[in-house]
């Protein structure tokens, strides 16, 4: 008898001849004194492997297995990567055009969405993308073809994490709320109210963050927001400094009914000269706001208050803070590695340059002394760890990892929401590095840092 193999006319069998002649051997019977068991197991496994069917059942099976075990309980926090994401809403052209109120490049803004559910079905955390600024026109013209100036580059979703992670496990507090990231595309943190069209190299550049911000709010109110019961309105970097310069607007936009707060992340970028004294910062900020009209754009308190030359200001945190009505718990690090990096220009590991030691120490004391107002306040929190890092909301690890008197963000910042904490004493102020054991300050992790931050560098030399 020739074997299952030389049976074919042909060198190479197809899947289909394989499959039943794999078949036909196990159903065959077995030779004289052998049991017919396993017969039908092994059958199964043939078709497993040959037939597309199988495996496809058995794949929706096991995916349905794991979905249903995941909503009984906290998800296992490796896991919970796979499910936080908020899918990509572009506003409708024709609606913003007649707006103006579109990203750089001249297409509609949008955001990413995740909707709540059960009890957190009607409350909302609106969270603005950070991303940085561009200082003129060039810098404007480039940043159109990237996602944070134009709709055209935005992906269709985006991954959620720490405060907007859904993992009970990750933020207990807010996982099942309403997730709307606003995409940042004007490059002046929502400020921009030029009417005007800029020309660069023949390509129209727009300069309307206030109408985008007041567009997407439109259109969020259109979707749900209408109906919100309790709102926080956060973001980071840019965004950080942007939820403290349109915080009081944003609650205008919103019920009258709607419990509101803010959490802003990252957002103070100290007006300070760099270590070899140039006011490098302030003169690409000046640039920035002379160039977007961003005094139409700010708080209208704050500009009535300064002159003409002085405008400016209220485009940066540490000036516009004194102005903001809404109850805000604070987030910023005491080491925030970039501003240490493009606006104080120390560009060194404490271990590689111990010699500047004491500049890591003056922009230290810089940000104590900027940060002093909040501790004052007798409606804001503030927490403030000594760790080179930036955000703090957007990761698992920094909203749960790092500690300040022993307690991390998560826990802190729902301790002042909820009115645990009384603000007067929510002040979670580190000690100087290198005292905080729960920061990465290793050199590893720092050379990991700054090799991102040298593919993007920006420097005013001084004239």
């Amino acid at each position: 008898m020739s074997s299952a193999r030389t049976r074919y006319a042909h060198g190479n069998p197809t899947p289909d001849e394989i499959r039943n002649a794999f078949g036909r051997m196990a159903t065959e019977a077995p030779p004289n004194g052998r049991p017919a068991t396993g017969g039908t197991w092994r059958r199964f496994l043939v078709q497993f492997r040959y037939d597309m069917r199988y495996k496809m059942v058995f794949i929706v099976t096991a995916l349905f297995l794991v979905w249903v075990a995941l909503q009984h309980g906290p998800r296992p926090r490796v896991l919970h990567y796979m499910w936080s994401y908020g899918d990509l809403v572009v506003l409708p052209e024709d609606e913003v055009t007649s707006q103006g109120a579109v990203c750089l490049d001249g297409s509609p803004p949008g955001y990413y969405l995740r909707r709540g559910t059960g009890k957190g079905a009607k409350n909302w955390i609106i969270y603005l993308e950070g991303g940085g600024w561009c200082w003129d026109i060039p810098d404007c013209y480039r940043r159109s073809h990237t996602d944070y100036g134009s709709s055209k580059y935005f992906k269709w979703s985006f991954g959620f994490d720490g405060f907007l992670s859904n993992s009970p496990s990750v933020n207990p507090n807010f996982y099942n709320w309403n997730m709307a990231m606003l995409k940042y595309c004007d490059g002046a943190s929502f400020t921009g109210n030029r009417t005007d069209v800029v020309v660069h190299e023949g390509k129209q550049l727009y300069f309307r963050g206030r109408r985008v911000l007041r567009a997407l709010l439109d259109h969020l109110m259109a979707h749900g927001l209408d109906q919100a019961r309790r709102v926080i309105l956060s973001g980071v970097s840019a965004g950080g400094l942007a939820v403290m310069l349109h915080a009081d607007y944003v609650k205008t936009r919103l019920p009258a009914h709607v419990i509101y707060h803010a959490l802003p992340d990252a957002g103070f970028f100290p007006d300070m000269r760099n270590i070899t004294g140039h006011e490098h910062i302030r003169i690409l900020y000046q640039q920035s706001f002379n160039m977007q009209h961003c005094a139409g754009g700010v708080d209208e308190d704050c500009i009535k208050d300064k002159t003409e030359e002085t405008q400016w200001q209220c485009y940066m945190a540490q000036y516009a803070y004194k102005y903001v009505q809404t109850p805000m718990f604070i987030t910023n690090s005491g080491y925030d590695y970039w501003s240490l990096w493009f606006i104080y220009h120390l560009r060194c590991h404490p271990e590689q340059c111990p010699e500047k030691q004491d500049k890591l120490e003056v922009y230290h004391k810089k940000i104590l002394s900027i940060t002093y107002q909040v501790r004052k306040s007798e409606k804001d929190g503030i927490f403030l760890p000594s760790c080179y890092i930036h955000s703090l909301t957007s990761f698992g690890y920094t909203w749960t990892d790092y500690l300040v008197s022993g307690t991390n963000l998560r826990d802190a910042f729902y301790k002042w929401y909820s009115g645990k904490t009384p603000s007067v004493v929510a002040n979670y102020f580190d000690e100087p590095y290198p005292e905080n054991p729960t920061c990465p300050w290793n050199l590893e992790f720092y050379n990991r840092v700054t090799q991102r931050l040298k593919a993007y560098d920006f420097f005013v030399d001084p004239e």
